[in-house]
């Protein structure tokens, strides 16, 4: 049995960046980095590297970018069991063409089969899945396959990480469903319809979740920090002095240390401050996931802070 599942979206990840100025219609030499993405993959390492039991349910192409992510995770001790290789299919793809200073010019993605992760795939992991303490979901599920498994996981804890803004539309009608959420502030604005401009503003949203069925609420503030909400209990989290290198892969080991916490019996804001140390480290390297994140690094940040 493990503790915590994941169900959601496995992507590689492909960057390029000009050693020039950026020409169009020619070959540009530059430096192409490949790297292994998707929220719930990146999730799932997360929790492996601080500890915890974890499983994935997923589905990625039966490629060398698919199979590589198995041995990868398989052998930080995730259960892949129940990642579908798809002979048909290429893995989720996100390619992207940086230019001379660092931004994006221009980019390519093919996301399609991350849709495939189908009811018949559910019913097929669903008696590990009924096993876990927790299970996190990401939006990257077809809304019909979200309901689906939501009517199949009932009385299951559920954490639901919306993905992006575009993708939080498919889950406002279930969100009381999800025992805990943690959406940034555009997702949360989404989902509830409100503004999020100030601290009152949060309050009002948290109770609005609150009011919706959901336990814990965990709104991501970029720079900002983290707002937490659980029954009376709520308040703000600021971040202390971090060495970023790059904010990507942040917001999935916030998720990763929320349900850690939650197995670990944490209350509401010291999982909170667990989520900002484990983000901490996530925005210490140019890798969606910090290979140095560890359970010990995260606990003596967040003593320290």
């Amino acid at each position: 049995m493990k503790k915590i599942n994941i169900i959601g979206g496995i992507t590689a990840d492909i960057e390029g960046n000009p050693y020039g100025q950026l020409l169009m219609g020619e070959s540009n030499p530059g430096k192409i980095s490949l790297s292994y993405g998707g929220v719930g993959r990146n999730i799932t390492e997360n929790l492996a590297r601080i500890g915890a039991e974890v499983g994935f349910v997923s589905v990625a192409g039966d490629d060398f970018i698919g199979r590589g992510v198995i041995r990868e995770l398989s052998d930080l001790g995730v259960n892949v069991e129940h990642i579908n290789l798809l002979a048909e299919e290429n893995t989720a793809i996100y390619l992207s063409i940086l230019n001379i200073v660092g931004e994006m010019e221009l980019a390519l993605c093919n996301m399609d089969v991350l849709e495939k992760v189908s009811k018949s795939i559910i019913d097929s992991s669903i008696e590990s899945l009924r096993e876990s303490k927790i299970i996190g979901i990401d939006t990257n599920l077809a809304e019909e396959t979200l309901v689906y498994l939501i009517e199949k996981l009932d009385g299951i804890p559920l954490f639901l990480d919306p993905v992006s803004a575009a993708k939080a539309e498919r889950i406002k009608n279930l969100i009381g469903k999800f025992h805990t959420v943690k959406p940034n502030r555009k997702e949360a604005e989404i989902i509830t319809g409100l503004s999020i401009m100030n601290e009152d503003e949060l309050r009002q949203a948290g109770k609005w979740f609150e009011e919706k069925g959901v336990k814990r609420i965990f709104i991501t503030l970029s720079g900002g920090g983290v707002y937490y909400k659980e029954g009376y209990v709520e308040g703000v989290i600021k971040p202390g002095q971090v060495s970023i290198v790059s904010a990507t892969g942040a917001g999935d080991a916030f998720s990763a240390a929320i349900l850690d916490g939650f197995v670990k019996g944490m209350n509401v804001e010291e999982t909170a401050k667990y989520g900002m140390a484990a983000a901490s480290i996530a925005m210490e390297s140019k890798t969606p996931v910090n290979p140095k994140i560890c359970f010990e690094e995260v606990m003596r940040r967040m003593e320290n802070e």
